[in-house]
């Protein structure tokens, strides 16, 4: 059974830890260790996401510690991940007790779309998912970022850094600074450094759930 406030201060504790590795690189080693550090954050944002969906699916305790009712009490993780596919349309149908075959087949849990669609199809077993998509509006454009410049960095070529072009609108570049660069730029919202604030909204966006 699923224990959602551990779940929450485990990213939060990768969260901050890693973000303390990435203050204490220097400039040689800030292009690889950005990378790792952005990717390994990412994956446990997935982790927690799929933590919380699978809670809401086959049992867990919330936040506070209450249980969670669940949909499918006695679903393995195989049978939920398979009605959560279902959940965000990416399969058609779910009959009771299909499940998927491995991981590879799961979906990107934390995605801001995924989450979205999850959120709507739970709302009808779950009232509380009409929070969850309210405090998702304050965030999804925070975590579009996480993820594009995650990619950008992961999966590094001219086309993938070029895409970075898309969010510069959001971010006050010093003359010095390449598109490459971005997680040291500036946020025009509230002049903090781009890569502590993707790491304050994440952790803020669970902090409220």
């Amino acid at each position: 059974m699923r224990d959602l406030s551990h779940k929450r201060e485990r990213f939060y504790s990768v969260s901050n830890n890693y973000a303390l590795l990435y203050n204490y690189t220097n400039d040689r080693e800030q292009l690889t260790l950005s990378a790792g550090v952005l990717n390994f954050v990412w994956n446990h944002w997935n982790n927690f996401w799929r933590d919380f969906w699978i809670a809401h699916v086959s049992g867990g305790t919330d936040f506070n510690g209450n249980p969670i009712n669940p949909i499918y009490p006695d679903y393995t993780d195989k049978q939920s991940c398979h009605y959560l596919l279902f959940a965000c349309g990416k399969k058609r149908n779910h009959n009771t007790g299909d499940h998927i075959i491995g991981v590879y087949q799961e979906a990107t849990w934390g995605d801001p779309d995924i989450i979205s669609n999850i959120a709507t199809t739970l709302t009808p077993h779950h009232p509380y998912m009409t929070y969850v998509l309210g405090l998702l509006g304050h965030y999804t454009t925070t975590l579009q970022h996480f993820q594009r410049i995650r990619n950008s960095f992961i999966h590094l070529n001219n086309e993938n850094v070029y895409q970075l072009n898309t969010i510069t609108g959001y971010y006050t570049f010093a003359h010095n600074h390449r598109l490459i660069d971005i997680l040291e730029t500036t946020n025009i919202s509230n002049a903090n450094r781009c890569f502590d604030n993707l790491i304050a909204n994440m952790n803020g966006m669970l902090s409220n759930l």
